[in-house]
């Protein structure tokens, strides 16, 4: 219990990792508790028994781990991780003015001596190195910033979590509006087996269940792709180089490894 109170109570948690998780399972969970919540409190109370029980926990882990499984596929098609792309001197997503600046704010805040142009296109894997050990530096000393970059941070993470899971809730939300209309009686098992009539009183449960399924099918297929993770993952990077000029004086004067393998 106490592990997931934690997990619950971290917002990059919640929102990057249980929600994707618990929207997955939303589609099956409202019929089941909608039609026969009332009627059986012990399903009701198994379903928070498995809550409790770490329901919640396995959902968010799938999804991270989902998710941190297709970063990786997604960094060797991009060719690398936004922060490293934008600090690359032939990526134009920065203009030149910003990247300079941020150029000279990494050299000068935290010790890292950037590579210059002709560097950077004479060997790019080494230059890489230093982009990918400058990012991680500046994410180690803005690990308490609470304001926008956590908030851009949580949106990149549910972004990516969201498209990890885009198969598996695809299936759930077509279950749910299957499910939607047979209680609805739209469709039946027994001949006549499709009632249009029925969409004008679908009932509640129906109602909620066709609803909500429809939506994050609509979600699922129109939304959550790989060019909105790509540009969450860039504005998260523009927000996390927006914080060199604030760091503090001590931060310049801890030097850092001027490369790292990974990032």
């Amino acid at each position: 219990m106490t592990t997931i109170f934690e997990l619950v109570k971290d917002p990059y948690e919640r929102k990057a990792r249980v929600v994707p998780g618990l929207l997955v399972a939303l589609p099956l969970l409202v019929p089941l508790i909608c039609v026969y919540g009332a009627k059986h409190p012990v399903l009701t109370g198994v379903i928070g028994l498995l809550g409790g029980c770490g329901a919640i926990y396995a959902l968010a882990s799938v999804a991270r781990g989902r998710g941190k499984k297709l970063e990786e596929l997604l960094v060797k098609k991009w060719g690398g991780m936004p922060t490293t792309i934008a600090l690359r001197h032939r990526d134009n997503f920065l203009d030149n003015v910003s990247k300079q600046r941020y150029h000279s704010a990494i050299t000068t805040k935290l010790g890292i001596d950037i590579p210059t142009a002709e560097e950077e296109s004479a060997n790019p894997d080494k230059a890489d190195d230093t982009y990918i050990g400058a990012t991680k530096r500046l994410r180690e000393l803005t690990r308490t910033n609470k304001q926008l970059l956590l908030k851009e941070n949580i949106a990149y993470g549910f972004h990516r979590n969201m498209l990890a899971m885009k198969p598996v809730g695809i299936v759930s939300s077509l279950l749910g509006v299957l499910y939607g209309l047979l209680i609805a009686k739209v469709l039946q098992i027994t001949p006549p087996h499709f009632f249009p009539v029925h969409f004008a009183d679908p009932g509640l449960a129906a109602g909620l269940t066709l609803l909500i399924s429809m939506a994050l099918l609509a979600a699922w297929l129109l939304y959550f792709d790989q060019s909105a993770v790509r540009r969450m993952g860039f504005v998260y990077a523009e927000r996390l180089f927006e914080c060199l000029p604030s760091l503090t004086s001590s931060a310049s004067r801890k030097k850092a490894p001027k490369s790292t393998p990974t990032e």
